[in-house]
């Protein structure tokens, strides 16, 4: 027990390589646009299926990064279908909590 050591950087080294079908981080498309430059300052919820229409100057949250639709009341029946929206500026303090 007394001669145990510490762990060493060299018990943990790993040497790291691309495989034949790799492709260079330059060549792979980017999973996420580059962070958008303004906050988001307003949020609002719309029921699609009562006709509700975007507010000016929102962004409707319509689908997920996978393509899955983001209905708030998905798998539940006879519910109306809801989405979130928002809204990114300057013009007010950027949104910090949501309760």
């Amino acid at each position: 027990m007394a001669d145990e050591k510490p762990p060493q950087l060299v018990d943990y080294f790993v040497v790291a390589g691309l495989a034949e079908g790799s492709r260079l981080l330059e060549e792979e498309p980017l999973a996420r646009p580059a962070r958008p430059a303004e906050p988001i300052t307003d949020v609002a919820v719309i029921i699609r299926s009562q006709g509700e229409e975007v507010p000016q100057g929102f962004t409707c949250i319509e689908t997920t990064t996978s393509g899955h639709p983001v209905d708030l009341n998905a798998g539940l029946l006879n519910n109306p279908q809801m989405f979130l929206c928002y809204k990114r500026g300057r013009d007010k303090p950027p949104l910090i909590e949501l309760g």
